[in-house]
């Protein structure tokens, strides 16, 4: 099997969605500091990184967009892990069900490649996102899907404050993967892909070193 990543370096200072605070490091100790303190002996490195859980690429739980809602830490792995994968592949700002229609979607995560990630780190990925429309989330449901995840900034039109496609996706327990990248390297089917956060009791949203298996050979 071969491995690829879909998933954002993160990086002190930078910054994934307009407003929230940025990653901070701290280095609590130096190769200097520990090998004094182990006499010599042996030397060690340790930081600590302060992050909004809206970092990097980052699953959301339902619990972002409900009250009382599963967590993190109450996401099944199943929803989460050595999921089938099937790409769509579109240049639509505004993404409707006819981008997923003929597809087998039960039990798959779906990966929206809007090539938006392209505009990683500069201005332009701020602006107007390519997004799913209501009836496309409607459509997804309908069709059985496990996870949704978007290259994008957003998987939902940032000017629309109804959020309709975290409200919907989230509501039926759909975990979403957002700010997504390199699904251009991946098989229109055949992956797996494994975006598992950390079991945080009463977080919402955390960052992911996202992944998909596929065949060496593909």
């Amino acid at each position: 099997m071969r491995l690829i990543d879909v998933s954002h370096r993160i990086e002190a200072g930078m910054r994934t969605y307009p407003h929230l605070p940025v990653p901070e490091e701290k280095v609590i100790a130096t190769y200097e500091d520990s090998r004094e303190r182990n006499q010599g002996l042996s030397e060690f490195y340790i930081a600590s990184l302060h992050l909004c859980g809206n970092t990097g690429t980052y699953v959301d739980s339902p619990m972002h967009r409900f009250r009382g809602a599963a967590d993190l830490a109450q996401l099944p792995l199943e929803r989460l892990a050595h999921l089938p994968i099937v790409v769509v592949r579109t240049s639509d700002h505004a993404i409707g069900p006819g981008a997923f229609r003929g597809l087998r979607l039960a039990g798959k995560a779906v990966l929206i490649e809007t090539r938006w990630s392209d505009h990683w780190r500069t201005p332009r990925y701020f602006e107007p996102n390519p997004h799913l429309t209501a009836d496309a989330c409607d459509f997804l449901l309908d069709q059985g899907v496990h996870f949704a995840g978007i290259d994008s900034v957003n998987i939902d039109s940032m000017s629309d404050l109804r959020r309709p496609a975290h409200t919907k996706l989230l509501g039926a327990g759909i975990p979403i993967c957002e700010h997504m990248t390199n699904l251009a390297a991946l098989p229109d089917e055949g992956g797996y892909l494994h975006a598992v956060p950390i079991p945080w009791s009463g977080g919402a949203t955390f960052p992911v070193r996202a992944y998909v298996m596929v065949d060496g050979k593909a």
